[in-house]
């Protein structure tokens, strides 16, 4: 079965493949490619250079998994020290999660403390937008072996069949997974 991949188009890619090594604790890899490689369990990173900037919000995002309030706030602290800044897409004030940028611009979100995700490693979950999420999700199944998690109005999610590693998440849209980072199943 395929595994999944998440790439970046970047305008600098080597600079941004070391800041979310340096923020996931993994190691980048130069060999073929600019590839930031899970340390544990989740998926690779890889990075593409684009001349293109970014523009608006992406369509597939991170969520970062943390393991208690107090590792929470260390993150996003940790984060911003590291040249994260604090982002506004939209979010009302009272969510539970932080949502943040990296250095390019690309979103990100630092999870409050849920057991569900314990056993995916620093990334909770890959988050795609889509118009229709139960579709993705079974077609994403299907791709790659994953299981189905959960599903709801707007949301369906997918966990590897091993529990470990990032789940595969596609919330409502009126946009597909446009933007400067995608998700592959290769």
């Amino acid at each position: 079965m395929p595994s999944l991949v998440v790439e970046f188009s970047a305008r600098e890619p080597e600079r941004l493949a070391r800041w979310w090594a340096e923020a996931l604790g993994w190691r980048l890899d130069t060999r073929e490619g600019i590839v930031v490689r899970p340390t544990g369990p989740g998926v690779p990173l890889r990075f593409l250079v684009s001349a293109r900037a970014k523009t608006r919000k992406n369509g597939v995002h991170l969520d970062l998994r943390s393991g208690s309030h107090d590792d929470q706030n260390h993150i996003v602290e940790r984060l911003f020290n590291a040249g994260a800044r604090f982002a506004d897409i939209d979010q009302s004030d009272d969510v539970p999660w932080v949502v943040m940028a990296d250095p390019e611009g690309n979103e990100l979100c630092v999870l409050e403390p849920r057991r569900v995700y314990a056993h995916t490693g620093p990334i909770a979950a890959i988050v795609v937008d889509c118009p229709d999420p139960r579709s993705q999700a079974r077609s994403w199944a299907k791709a790659t072996g994953m299981e189905l998690a959960g599903e709801r109005s707007g949301f369906a999610s997918l966990r590897p069949p091993s529990n470990e590693g990032p789940f595969l998440e596609f919330l409502h849209s009126r946009t597909g997974p446009e933007g400067m980072l995608r998700v592959l199943a290769e």
